[in-house]
């Protein structure tokens, strides 16, 4: 999100804040779309296409986006199963230790 919107202040928590941000449309569209995705994958319809692509953005940016989403979530959910923490820099170190 920092680099997003080049606003190196935000912290994590703008992952929940960040309505009420003062945000340009494209980024906020994919923000809206990042969040039903994530928590409703399975009401992800055309018409969340179409409000991508009416934002500006692309074809290319709209399935790199699903594909980036799609992966931090996978990765968030095997975390979750596994009881590895969700940051932090034990991260790397109980990874290992679990190979």
């Amino acid at each position: 999100m920092r680099r997003l919107t080049g606003l190196e202040h935000l912290d994590h928590e703008v992952a929940t804040t960040w309505p009420v941000y003062d945000l340009d449309p494209k980024t906020r569209a994919l923000l809206g779309y990042t969040k039903k995705l994530t928590e409703t994958p399975g009401a992800v319809d055309d018409a969340d296409f179409d409000a991508l692509r009416e934002a500006g953005w692309n074809e290319k940016g709209i399935y790199q986006a699903t594909a980036l989403i799609s992966f931090f979530n996978f990765s968030g959910r095997l975390e979750a199963a596994s009881g590895l923490p969700m940051d932090g820099p034990q991260l790397g170190d109980v990874l290992v230790k679990m190979l």
